[in-house]
């Protein structure tokens, strides 16, 4: 596809971005920040699907050392890169996961207001925003979480129910966390699906990298 040919042919993804990305995520989730790892970074999320994950901004050494060290499922690697690029430091016994993209706004999103049908609550807790978005009904239609660092504001767990979609709701979220923004100057960074990629790309993101991540087969 002509996209992901070009996507391939960008330059290297800076580290400090992703970090700034990845410190973000842990802020909106109550998980502990990034810390530097084998050329990468480490998050110790210790849930029950995940104990720790490794981020890496390119194919480095370290990356093949510590997928060869890990024996056992709920670890997790992750690569802005190719799965085919991530695949070639493995060894057997790993599984490629649905591909994502790691994308950064480049435009200000166009206003698009909720038609009566929905009413939309944000709520504000430290550095963290949540904004969900209701049917007359009373039924959650769409949700998503913002967080706001230093170094860059992260847009999380965006999420518009099947029943929803097609109504602008995604957007309705992206642009009301948007406006929580309290510095101008940092980047707004998030990793999307391929269907998000597609929605995000509509409204001015630009994709940085391919973002592939693999694990360990569970038994």
């Amino acid at each position: 596809m002509p996209y992901i040919r070009q996507i391939m042919s960008k330059r290297a993804v800076d580290p400090l971005l992703l970090n700034a990305w990845l410190s973000g995520r842990s802020v909106a989730r109550g998980l502990p920040l990034p810390v530097p790892d084998h050329g990468g970074f480490r998050v110790d999320t210790n849930s029950d699907s995940e104990v720790a994950r490794w981020v890496f901004a390119s194919r480095v050494a370290g990356l093949q050392r510590l997928a060869h060290s890990i024996t056992e499922p709920r670890y997790f690697l992750k690569l802005c890169g190719t799965a085919e690029e991530l695949q070639a430091s493995l060894p057997g016994g790993w599984e490629l996961h649905a591909q994502r993209y790691f994308m950064q706004a480049r435009a200000v999103p166009l206003e698009r207001r909720l038609t009566e049908e929905y009413r939309i609550e944000i709520k504000h807790d430290g550095m963290v925003w949540q904004a969900r978005i209701f049917s007359k009904t009373g039924a959650l239609a769409a949700s998503g979480y913002a967080a706001e660092t230093r170094e860059a504001f992260v847009y999380d767990r965006i999420v518009t129910e099947p029943q929803h979609r097609r109504k602008g709701l995604g957007h309705a979220l992206m642009k009301n966390l948007g406006a929580a923004k309290r510095h101008s100057q940092i980047p707004e960074l998030l990793v999307a699906t391929e269907e998000g990629m597609a929605l995000y790309s509509s409204i001015g993101w630009e994709t940085i990298s391919l973002y592939s991540t693999a694990s360990i087969a569970m038994p």
